[in-house]
């Protein structure tokens, strides 16, 4: 296969240049530091009448610091004060938090309200110097929007080929008991019979 670096360089040798058209790729949620109300609760700090000060939140990535933020939080006034330095900037700013009733009658379902939109949010995400609701960054897109529709067809097909093999292959594995599929090997079958033989045939061929 021919790099594209060597033929460029051969075009540009016949006197023809022409410049790659760069790729512009949109920012990923999944890749982008976050902070949910998740991480508040798993962290004890919206306990009923808690107030937390030097509270924080550290990232990390392939096992090495990638970062941290300082959050003090309120339940009583109900907001989370964010304090950390981006790109030589001290950025403190507050989110405001509010609680609805939960829909299974038990408790409060708590949420940011989102600095940029006003909205609701379980979710924030650091993009640029702040962090705002997904709502904020209309151009950012989760890692599965951005693989193409051939990638997520041939995932999909996959991991039911996979699981397939990977139950067969486990020992004492019953596919079949008194002639008909066990429960578990029912639900691959189930799923591979979404898939007829063509389809699959047409998908294989495109990669």
């Amino acid at each position: 296969m021919i790099k594209l670096s060597n033929y460029l360089v051969f075009l540009n040798y016949l006197g023809l240049k022409i410049m790659p058209k760069m790729p512009t790729f949109p920012t990923c949620f999944d890749e982008v530091k976050q902070i949910s109300i998740a991480d508040l609760k798993r962290l004890g700090y919206l306990k009923p009448g808690e107030i937390i000060n030097n509270g924080g939140i550290k990232w990390t990535y392939r096992g090495e610091n990638s970062g941290s933020i300082g959050i003090d939080v309120d339940v009583i006034e109900r907001y989370a004060r964010l304090h950390y330095n981006v790109n030589g900037k001290s950025i403190d700013y507050r989110v405001e938090l509010e609680t609805l009733r939960s829909n299974l009658g038990k408790g409060v379902v708590w949420y940011f309200i989102c600095p940029a939109t006003g909205k609701r949010c379980r979710k924030l995400y650091g993009i640029g110097d702040y962090f705002y609701s997904r709502f904020a960054y209309p151009d950012a897109m989760y890692d599965k929007q951005t693989s193409s529709k051939k990638w997520r067809d041939f995932q999909i097909v996959y991991e039911v080929l996979d699981m397939r093999r990977d139950f067969l292959e486990r020992p004492y594995a019953k596919p079949f008991y008194n002639g008909k599929p066990t429960k578990r090997f029912q639900r691959i079958l189930d799923r591979e019979g979404k898939f007829d033989t063509e389809k699959v045939r047409v998908i294989l061929n495109r990669i």
